[in-house]
């Protein structure tokens, strides 16, 4: 897929400000699927898990990564371009952008983001 004719939205689940784009598949549906995301500089997503393994490489940017339920930024890693990482089903994270990023991540399907703690 050529990257400048990739359709770009509002990436829902997550907080106000990421956009997805859709390269493979059906993330709603079950089945592989492949997706592009484009964070913002200062773009949290606070603390949470999705129900399927996450296969993550970083194609821009810079950010991080802290695990469990009691991710911190004194405990996050840093994810550069070309880093790639294999996320497991179910592991609590959280992620901080320091650079407007693009993240490809491959799963499968249905695909959901579940927050530690929604906001109320």
């Amino acid at each position: 897929t050529d990257a400048s004719k990739l359709t770009w939205a509002p990436a829902e689940g997550l907080p106000p400000g990421a956009q997805v784009a859709v390269l493979y598949g059906d993330p709603t549906k079950a089945g592989p699927f492949a997706l592009r995301f484009k964070f913002p500089k200062g773009y949290v997503i606070p603390i949470h898990s999705h129900p399927t393994d996450e296969l993550i490489t970083v194609l821009s940017g810079k950010a991080r990564m802290a695990f469990g339920e009691d991710a911190g930024e004194s405990t996050a890693e840093p994810m550069t371009q070309d880093s790639f990482m294999a996320l497991p089903a179910d592991a609590w994270h959280e992620l901080w952008i320091d650079d407007e990023t693009v993240v490809e991540l491959h799963s499968t399907g249905p695909f959901a983001t579940k927050l530690l703690h929604p906001a109320q």
